[in-house]
């Protein structure tokens, strides 16, 4: 998993003691996604990806999880890659603590995605990494990681509740290029996490989160590398009535400097240390069967290439669109979903994407991403 989805269940699991707890039960769920996105004539990056997942509560208070993911990617001038993805693995525990909630989770992701890579697929493996494209599966293989993590959440008055966590993520060694023995050392991860939930007149609410993420250093050909660390602040707000329900989205993140070796670039370069985004959905008819209606606003901020190297020689090279240093992306979609008796949801869902390029000349983001997903509860 990436930190980003890593701190995300954490706090999941920070806030989830705000709710009621479910009735045991296994839950299960397949779907599709599709996203293509161009920044002019013959300049474009696909993916299409299949994830299944599963996750069950063993005993009152344990559960464990699984998602594994099969992807394939093409595009102009593109070597095209297929195949599986890291697969997903977690073990969580919660308990009572007086009047908090304490949850440990133990995530792993198992090494089951491609590495070792030809120059050629090492290219089309960035674009995925695009911060632009919003890939729904940013890489296929970034070698083991077991991430231990604790998450505490504490009554802050009526209907109120705060939240912390933290986990440590450990990462493995890996193979970079084909017919390159120098292994690629990723750094290790501190992430914390912290936030407020409240709920509003019952079925609406207000959160409030924060993540921060600490990198060690990476490895590669003898030299080592400071990535910068992460800083997320995020808000949502959920208004809920019978038929109609919104909800605001505000988010922005940012990557702080790193220190990247003079002699030997590290391999990959964050792309887009900025980010900022905001979006406003709005959902009609009941919740057996709704459609929801979504407009909202990506910034990035400037970008950088990424760095290569094959069979010992390093090379240079750039994202394969040639996106604006500055850009303002919008996303217009539609989300219907409905359920089929009481345990089974089918969910869709279409988003178009419109780039406004700051930098003159430069070819606006055009694109789309559609999907489909069904969920079983036994």
């Amino acid at each position: 998993m990436t930190c980003l989805r890593r701190s995300a269940v954490l706090f999941a699991l920070v806030t989830a003691g705000v709710a009621a707890q479910p009735s045991p039960r296994v839950v299960v769920e397949a779907g599709a996604v599709s996203q293509t996105y161009s920044t002019g004539d013959e300049r474009s990056v696909s993916e299409v990806v299949v994830p299944i997942s599963a996750a069950a509560e063993v005993v009152p208070g344990l559960s464990v999880g699984v998602q594994a993911v099969y992807a394939t990617v093409s595009g102009d001038g593109l070597e095209s890659l297929s195949g599986l993805g890291d697969t997903q693995l977690s073990v969580g525990y919660r308990r009572p603590l007086g009047a908090a909630i304490v949850d440990l989770l133990v995530a792993s992701s198992l090494p089951t995605g491609q590495t070792a890579l030809t120059v050629e697929q090492f290219a089309t493996s960035a674009a995925l990494a695009v911060d632009d494209f919003a890939f729904a599966l940013p890489t296929l293989g970034q070698g083991a990681v077991v991430s231990p993590g604790i998450a505490l959440a504490v009554p802050a008055g009526e209907g109120m509740a705060a939240g912390f966590g933290a986990a440590y993520s450990a990462r493995s060694a890996y193979t970079l290029f084909a017919g390159d023995t120098s292994a690629y050392a990723p750094a290790n991860e501190v992430i914390l996490t912290a936030g407020v939930d409240a709920s509003i007149g019952g079925a609406s609410s207000f959160r409030l989160e924060g993540s921060y993420v600490l990198y060690g250093d990476d490895g590669y050909r003898g030299q080592t590398f400071s990535p910068g660390d992460r800083a997320v602040v995020t808000m949502l707000a959920d208004l809920a009535g019978r038929y109609v329900r919104s909800q605001i989205l505000a988010r922005y993140r940012h990557v702080f400097d790193g220190a990247i070796g003079e002699e030997a670039p590290r391999p990959v370069a964050y792309l887009r240390p900025s980010q900022a985004k905001v979006a406003v959905s709005l959902g009609f008819g009941p919740e057996t069967a709704e459609v929801a209606l979504s407009a909202g606003a990506r910034y990035y901020g400037t970008g950088v290439g990424f760095y290569g190297s094959d069979s010992g020689e390093d090379i240079i090279r750039t994202a394969p669109a040639a996106l604006a240093e500055q850009q303002v992306l919008v996303d217009l979609g539609v989300a219907p979903r409905f359920a089929v008796g009481a345990n089974a949801l089918v969910r869709g869902s279409f988003v178009y994407t419109l780039g406004v390029a700051e930098a003159i000349g430069a070819p606006p983001l055009t694109g789309y991403r559609v999907g489909a997903s069904v969920r079983v509860g036994f």
